[in-house]
């Protein structure tokens, strides 16, 4: 089967342009001299993308010259526009006032007064309430509010002044607003320009996507599921040549599979045999199922499952009817609700005969009465007898009834008898679960009056089953034992779903020895190490001090689409300038209208509200924060668009210490209902210039899920230091504003920050150290302060005290600068702000200088995929 030919200007081409920075060319037959013309195209849109942040490679630069001058045309206008949207230049951003921030006016509550006055009061052919003139009176086309020019400056207005609502194209009351340009010479700060490689092989590139993705130790991030469904699907079959051995997330496959199945309804039986390896689990069918219905395969959520076609009911029964009974009765009563919902459509009693422990678990399930006198009564009833410890007859009217006694519930009750011993041999039985549950188990030994026998118990159970812990799971039950010998400042629970409503409480659990958090820790790293060490080897490594501050990305799959993607709870360095604009964009469904607000929250340093900056309070006095002004609808094609300015310094001499943008649906439209809806922020040097610049744009994420609500990250002005925590908040409020939310914001704010500042969750430094100390011995680390150092393993170091002499940077030689020659390196850190060697690897939250065509980018998930079993 051969892959159909892909265009290099179609949107597989788009999707791999927005996630690698590679730039796919068509073919043209012969060599080709660059032409006046086609020299003149490509410096012409090295002007053009300048302006959005992006620069050429010499080899892109070579290769587009070498274009005739229409396909140079076509490929370029491709590039621009790609890169547009992702950025959202392509929308238009026409605030409420249109010359913000000037224009904003510096009494709100006056201008809400005159707004209500006309509303209640003001009729059409009637003299201006306020100056009298008749002629200048005017109702605007949808809303029919009745404004006056000479009140209300039509030049000021992008939207109705009344209900600022958008109106009508083409009403006379509206004056075209010429907005000022940006300069033609982009003048970039440090660390925003992104270059564009050249890509060679499209078909390649898009199989080593697919493999890198299902490779992923974690839940990839929405838009790389959404990159990987469309390419899974412009593969068709093909795909199941490209699996894997192991694929680790069972998310990951089910989105494969089920977009296989909807592809390819006919070659259901030739999808699930050839993916027969990788389907374990009931649950993992079910995934699937859900998948091919075109929902999420996450399972957290209510969803509506199409009809199965005779042939996939049929594979699906005989793929639950080969799994171990005990599993499988497990499996489906950890979904009830959705599992009732595919028995009714598998009709899992019609041929019980063929497929009698699908017959006993759903009889479980559902609590089907059985009558023993039965041909179907007497076989399951004699099946579950031979399974004592997990069934129990259960007499009720008309027969009885089987109930089961899973394999949680058995750890639970011997958690709760301090019956450790049987509990461990439980939970020997499935790694995760122990590596989750380490802390409690450990706590629980340490109780008994044998405490350092147990002890012994928990580390030798431990030693057993890390072999087979997935990566994620080892890195984090590390990293939080290691910041056990003292209570958190804040526990901080993030419950699964797409709309993550975190909660905090304090930590009030027994603290664990240091000695216990060495005998823990011990087996966790040396299985790490032992992984790491099976990698290839590299000459060098380059790592950033700074990665310190990032987090491994373990729980993506809540993730907002962005520009850069930034693990969730990682801290970065404010941006330098004193102006941070945040933005918002939208666009609202056919007949529903939708008003998003954007707002920012000021506190002081003990979390105390200080003021709010929105459509209630649009300048704050020394224009310390100002807002563009309130849109209330967003129709297409222009949709609807807020900017809010934060001077940083002005803020911090007000006493303020820290800063919470916030996105809300006002009238509780859900970010998901919406045809596109995205927000950010931007530094900039000034005020001038468009209210939108793409290329001062420092990060652009969308609006998703079933939220309300959105916290993209807490600023600390006083310490210029911002953390992501991308959190889409539900609320069971009907209408929704800063003023209410405060004290909610406040606890969030002020727990997210105790928490993610305590060190329990693994960072990237940790993981790309792990990499250095087993791949190589010759590790240069960027210092913060900007020195590098340089660590060289003794020829009789073991890995496990080179790992603990990089992570702690002792006995470390400074070097006057940065040399890596030619030898290929693996690299991890903020930028890559020396153009890597040829042949290296590496991981960068923004690649500046290296050319993807030369250098491997890897993404954070990438550094942990290799670690696994």
């Amino acid at each position: 089967m051969v892959l159909p030919a892909l265009d290099p200007l179609g949107a597989t081409s788009a999707l791999l342009l927005r996630r690698s920075a590679r730039v796919f060319l068509p073919t043209v037959p012969g060599a080709r001299k660059p032409s006046p013309q086609s020299l003149e195209g490509v410096r012409a849109l090295e002007a053009d993308l300048l302006g959005l942040g992006y620069t050429l490679s010499g080899p892109l630069r070579d290769a587009l010259a070498a274009l005739p001058p229409d396909t140079l045309a076509s490929v370029g206008r491709f590039v621009f526009d790609t890169l547009a949207k992702l950025l959202g230049q392509d929308r238009a951003f026409v605030p409420l006032f249109q010359g913000f921030p000037g224009s904003v006016p510096h009494d709100t509550r006056s201008l809400y007064m005159q707004r209500v006055l006309v509303w209640l009061y003001q009729t059409p052919e009637q003299p201006c309430l306020f100056c009298g003139d008749v002629a200048k009176v005017q109702a605007l086309d949808p809303c029919a509010h009745v404004v006056c020019t000479n009140c209300f400056d039509p030049r000021a207005y992008g939207a109705c002044p009344i209900c600022h609502q958008r109106v009508a194209k083409g009403q006379p009351y509206f004056q075209p607003v010429t907005h000022p340009s940006t300069p033609g010479l982009h003048v970039l700060r440090q660390g925003r320009m992104t270059r564009l490689s050249l890509g060679t092989d499209l078909e390649a590139a898009s199989k080593d996507v697919v493999l890198a993705l299902l490779l992923r130790a974690a839940v990839p991030r929405p838009d790389e599921l959404e990159l990987l469904r469309f390419l899974v699907s412009d593969a068709g079959l093909l795909v199941l040549g490209w699996l894997p051995p192991r694929i680790p997330v069972k998310e990951t496959l089910a989105h494969t599979l089920g977009t296989l199945l909807r592809k390819a309804p006919e070659a259901t039986g030739d999808v699930l045999a050839g993916a027969a390896a990788h389907v374990k689990t009931a649950t993992d069918v079910l995934r699937i199922l859900v998948a091919r219905a075109g929902s999420n395969p996450d399972l957290t959520e209510k969803v509506r499952l199409e009809s199965h076609p005779r042939a996939l009911r049929r594979a699906v029964l005989q793929a639950l009817e080969a799994m171990p009974l005990v599993s499988l009765i497990e499996d489906v009563r950890r979904h009830p609700g959705l599992w009732k919902a595919v028995a009714r459509q598998l009709h899992v009693f019609e041929r019980w005969q063929a497929h009698p422990h699908v017959a006993l678990a759903f009889s479980t399930l559902r609590g089907t009465v059985l009558s023993p006198q039965t041909d179907f009564g007497q076989a399951l009833l004699a099946r579950a007898r031979e399974l004592p410890d997990s069934f129990a007859v259960q007499p009720v009217d008309g027969g009885f009834t089987l109930r089961f006694r899973s394999w949680s519930s058995r750890v639970e009750e011997s958690l709760g008898e301090r019956d450790l011993t049987e509990a461990l041999r439980l939970l020997r039985q499935r790694p995760g679960e122990l590596l989750r549950r380490l802390d409690h188990v450990a706590r629980t030994a340490l109780s008994d009056v044998d405490g350092a026998s147990r002890e012994q118990e928990v580390v030798a159970a431990l030693d057993a089953v890390a072999a087979r812990g997935a990566p994620g799971l080892l890195l984090t039950a590390a990293a939080h034992l290691r910041r056990r010998h003292a209570p958190f400042a804040r526990r901080v629970f993030f419950p699964k779903g797409e709309a993550a409503h975190a909660w905090g409480t304090e930590d009030r659990r027994p603290l664990l020895p240091g000695d216990t958090i060495g005998q823990l820790v011990g087996p966790l790293e040396r299985e790490l190490l032992r992984r790491a060490e099976r990698l290839p080897a590299v000459p060098q490594a380059l790592l950033d001090e700074a990665l310190s501050d990032l987090l491994v990305p373990l729980a993506e799959k809540t993730a907002s689409r962005s520009l850069v993607a930034v693990p969730r709870g990682s801290a970065l360095d404010l941006p330098e300038g004193e102006h941070l604009r945040f933005f918002v964009h939208w666009t609202q469904p056919r007949d529903t209208r939708v008003d998003l607000d954007l707002s920012v929250a000021l506190y002081n340093e003990s979390w105390w509200l200080m003021e709010v900056c929105d459509y209630t309070n649009l300048r704050l006095a020394g224009d310390a924060a100002v807002h563009s002004g309130d849109i209330t609808s967003a129709p297409a094609p222009q949709g609807g668009a807020e900017f809010l300015d934060v001077h940083t310094t002005a803020l911090v001499a007000r006493g303020v210490r820290y800063a919470m943008p916030v996105v809300f649906s006002f009238n509780n439209v859900s970010f998901d209902r919406m045809e596109d809806a995205f927000a950010g922020f931007m530094v900039r040097d000034g005020n001038a210039g468009r209210h939108f610049d793409a290329a001062t744009v420092e990060q652009r994420f969308d609006l998703q899920g079933k939220a309300r609500i959105s916290v993209p990250l807490v600023i600390d002005l006083v310490a210029r230091q911002l953390r992501w925590v991308d959190v889409k908040v539900p609320s069971e409020q009907r209408f929704h504003d800063v003023e209410r939310e405060s004290a909610t914001l406040a606890h969030f704010g002020q727990d997210t920050l105790a928490y993610f500042g305590t060190g329990a969750r693994p960072t990237l430094w940790e993981l790309a150290c792990l990499h250095a100390a087993a791949r190589t011995r010759t590790v240069h680390v960027r210092r913060r302060d900007g020195r590098v150092a340089v660590l060289t393993r003794a020829p009789d170091e073991d890995t496990g005290q080179f790992l603990r002499r990089l992570r702690r940077l002792e006995d470390a030689r400074d070097v006057a600068r940065l040399e890596l020659g030619r030898a290929p390196t693996f690299f991890a850190g903020l930028s890559d702000d020396a153009a890597l060697p040829d042949g290296s690897e590496g991981y960068a939250l923004r690649f500046r200088h290296t050319d993807a065509g030369k250098v491997r980018r890897l993404t954070a998930g990438d550094l942990l995929s290799p670690l696994k079993p």
